[in-house]
């Protein structure tokens, strides 16, 4: 069995979500989450106290030419210690062998997005999930886009 070497996870928020308490359970030794928003007034700032090992909130600034997401990835790539890297979302859930199985991946066949699954809670949103996921799934396989929810590569 193949060791991944240390991890960053990127993830963009303005709050704690249930993502970055899934994701920060996953870490292992020298892996870090980053929770970047963007300034210390998003609910997300005042955590920075009270986090779990591993877990750092990365303030991006407000953006200037570009999407808040585009801003918070900027500032977290030049925050990152490690050379893994995983860029993801807060609207989704990421079980417990999320970050593990995504390394495993990347070790097995390189750069690797994943499809994010959403598990909607009211009827409207079940019934429209599936379509989301074959869309999302067709865009990033015949589109070449890059990040489906989640992106591992090294720099």
């Amino acid at each position: 069995m193949t060791t991944s070497p240390p991890t960053s996870v990127l993830l963009p928020t303005v709050r704690w979500t249930d993502a970055c308490e899934e994701v920060a359970g996953q870490l292992v030794e020298d892996d870090e989450l980053l929770v970047i928003c963007d300034t210390d007034t998003d609910p997300v700032a005042d955590r920075r106290g009270d986090l779990p090992g591993g877990v750092r909130i990365v303030l991006a600034g407000e953006p200037t030419g570009c999407s808040g997401k585009a801003n918070a990835i900027a500032a977290g790539m030049e925050a990152a210690a490690n050379d893994r890297i995983v860029w993801t979302d807060d609207d989704f859930r990421h079980p417990l062998d999320w970050l593990a199985a995504l390394n495993a991946d990347y070790d097995e066949q390189g750069p690797t997005t994943e499809i994010p699954v959403f598990i909607g809670k009211d009827p409207l949103a079940r019934l429209l999930e599936p379509s989301y996921a074959i869309g999302g799934t067709a865009a990033v396989a015949a589109g070449g886009i890059a990040w489906g929810g989640a992106v591992v590569f090294e720099r």
